[in-house]
């Protein structure tokens, strides 16, 4: 919510001794913006209310090319993502006007934000995605087909037949599991 540190819900936590990343790439505190969803590891004085961060996460939850944008409806889809935007939605400088009028089809973007029952994302921040950057979703997988490794993430078909799978037990994702998918379209 804010910098000088990082705030998070109001706790300010200092980051200087902290591990950044963002979307599994090590970053450092310019590569993170107000209105991200972070995740910070660390610990928290109950006196004074201040925090010390060992590591600060972001993962957006999804980064791609923006698709059927309805600038009356506030709403817009990435990568089969539903993503809404209201008035709390922070938007990059980069984005002129700031707000779903500055974007066009197809101008690759990251969207960060929470989800809510039906998988639709509420967009905290909309930024634009550095050229390179790989495409990502970072969802739950339902209707898992593993004899033609695929699945889907809410209007997104996922196949993972060449994947490197991380951080499964039996080595194969199940319908419910929360995954981050890194690829290409």
């Amino acid at each position: 919510s804010a910098f000088g540190s990082v705030f998070v819900n109001g706790v300010r936590y200092d980051i200087s001794a902290a591990r950044l990343q963002k979307n599994g790439k090590s970053v450092t505190q310019s590569a993170l913006a107000v209105g991200e969803v972070a995740l910070v590891h660390g610990k928290q004085d109950r006196a004074s209310g201040q925090g010390s961060a060992a590591s600060v996460d972001v993962e957006d939850n999804v980064v791609g090319p923006a698709a059927a944008i309805d600038v009356a409806a506030n709403t817009l889809t990435v990568l089969g993502q539903r993503v809404i935007v209201t008035a709390n939605t922070s938007f990059a400088a980069s984005i002129v006007p700031g707000d779903l009028s500055g974007l066009l089809a197809d101008d690759l973007i990251e969207v960060s934000g929470l989800v809510d029952a039906s998988g639709a994302i509420t967009a905290t921040r909309i930024g634009r995605a550095e050229a390179g950057e790989a495409l990502q979703v970072l969802g739950a997988l339902a209707h898992l087909d593993a004899t033609a490794h695929t699945f889907m993430i809410n209007a997104l078909k996922v196949e993972f037949s060449t994947a490197s799978l991380d951080g499964f037990a039996p080595s194969q994702p199940a319908d419910t599991d929360v995954v981050i998918v890194r690829g290409t379209l």
